[in-house]
This record gives structure tokens, C-alpha cells and sequence, in this order.
């Protein structure tokens, strides 16, 4: 199915207002700051990301043009707890971008050429404290670690990637930092429970 517009809902005790804004080519996922003020997408076919700035009274999105290139095929996009970077998974060139955030307007600049991660990567997240990045390799069938660089944002790979169970699509780390779940794809397989590893400085 080809999505070709972002959805925003607001509710209301007895209504729910649906907006459609067209932007992007088949934009994946959408991820929001945590501050509430910015919202990004990944465009699958169009090799880019969004930003859009969040109305605070409506919710609705303005976008900040132009778009700003990622690798190939970005399918998934997180931000870190701080609201300072976005990572991006790209599925067809093998690597994760990163990202500043403008905070006064929202707008995104690269932080370096995309890091290298396994094969396919799905899904990316990033845990409580900031400091580490996941991502699933689906057809390396593993989870690449990456160390965040608090000032630049930069990634640097953290020892080998972890194996996990046939066709990892999507990685999730617990509120305390403690476990990341890896789900997979491939019917005959289960969620997978992964240790993380902090590293302390």
C-alpha cells in the first residue's frame, strides 16, 4: 500500500478532526521532538526526510522545505531524549543517517556521511539516556550498536552486531535502559529479548 499524505488527528470529547497533508514519497514513519514542536518523516521512495513544525493550538503541521537527503529507502526515524537529533534506518544502503536539529525552526542538517549497519535495517531506536542507538538488520538477522556522540550527535559502531531471531523489523528499548525487544517478521519465529550493554563512561 502507498501512503502519500501524513494524517493528523485531534480529539476532542466527541470529535475527532482528521487533516491530510500531502508530502513525500511514501513516507514511513513520523516521529515528534519532545517538546511537541516538530514532527519528521522518512520518505521511503523520494531518499529524504521531512520537518515539520507542530501549531501548538491545532496541531497542524507546516512543512520546512526542502527536504534533506538520507541514504537509501530511510524506513524508520527516531529522535534522541533530548530533542537535539534525529537517526534515520536506511533499508536499501545498508547504513543509519544522523541529524541536528535546528531548535528555533525545526530544520535538519546532516551530521556526516550515514554510518554503516547490517543488512536491510528496519528499525532504529535510541535509549533513555541518549547515549546508545539501535538498529535491526533484517537480513543480517542481527542489532547493530551505535555510541552518540552528546555533542555532535555523530554514531560510532559499538563492537560486532548481536544476532537475534530470523527477520528483526522493529527494535524497542524498556524506559529504564535495561533491555531492548527485537520483534521479528517471519511467522515462525517470537519477540526476542535482548540484554543492552551501558557503557559507562
Amino acid at each position: 500500500m502507498k501512503i502519500t499524505s501524513i494524517r493528523q488527528f485531534r480529539t476532542f470529547p466527541l470529535i475527532a478532526l482528521l487533516v491530510s497533508l500531502a508530502y513525500g514519497s511514501e513516507d514511513r514513519p513520523v516521529a515528534v521532538d519532545p517538546t511537541g514542536k516538530f514532527a519528521y518523516s522518512a520518505n521511503e521512495f523520494s531518499n529524504s526526510v521531512s520537518a515539520f513544525a507542530i501549531d501548538a493550538g491545532t496541531g497542524t503541521l507546516t512543512a520546512a522545505v526542502p527536504d534533506v537527503p538520507a541514504g537509501t529507502n530511510p524506513f524508520s526515524i527516531t529522535l534522541d531524549p533530548s530533542g537535539k537529533f534525529v537517526y534515520v534506518a536506511n533499508f536499501g544502503s545498508n547504513n543509519v543517517s544522523a541529524f541536528r536539529i535546528n531548535l528555533a525552526d525545526g530544520t535538519l542538517a546532516a551530521v556526516g556521511a550515514p554510518v554503516a549497519s547490517g543488512a536491510t535495517p528496519t528499525s532504529v531506536a535510541v535509549e533513555p539516556t541518549g547515549k546508545f542507538v539501535y538498529a535491526t538488520n533484517h537480513n543480517s538477522n542481527n542489532v547493530s550498536v551505535f555510541a552518540i556522540d552528546p555533542g555532535t550527535g555523530a554514531l560510532t559502531a559499538v563492537g560486532s552486531p548481536v544476532a537475534t531471531v530470523t527477520g528483526p523489523v522493529s527494535v524497542t528499548v524498556d524506559f529504564l535502559g535495561r533491555f531492548a525487544f527485537v520483534a521479528s517478521d517471519i511467522p515462525t519465529t517470537s519477540l526476542c529479548l535482548l540484554s543492552t550493554v551501558i557503557l559507562e563512561s
